[in-house]
């Protein structure tokens, strides 16, 4: 439970982050822009609120992308990956406007 670590961002060879199921609140940190190596981001079933960073669309290797079931809302980034995501990557999140 609480806030998505900072420092998470820091971890530039992370290749996968499954944080799904840990009641996490707050908004997700811009500094996972940093995580260039990462291939799978799963932050869903959390209580996690605000936007998704525009900055993740400089994650290229990202193939798998989940923030089902959270409290998001504003636009999906449009660019980079995001354009191969579909819905099921966004439900559960009302607010959140699925480009």
């Amino acid at each position: 439970s609480g806030m998505i670590p900072l420092e998470l961002g820091g971890l530039t060879h992370l290749q996968s982050l499954n944080l799904s199921h840990n009641w996490l609140i707050g908004s997700i940190p811009s500094s996972f822009s940093n995580l260039k190596a990462v291939e799978g981001l799963d932050l869903s079933f959390n209580n996690l609120s605000g936007m998704i960073p525009n900055q993740l669309a400089g994650l290229y290797s990202l193939e798998i992308f989940n923030v089902s079931y959270n409290s998001l809302t504003g636009m999906t980034p449009e660019t980079g990956q995001f354009g191969h995501f579909d819905e099921t990557s966004y439900y559960g999140n009302p607010g959140l406007c699925v480009s």
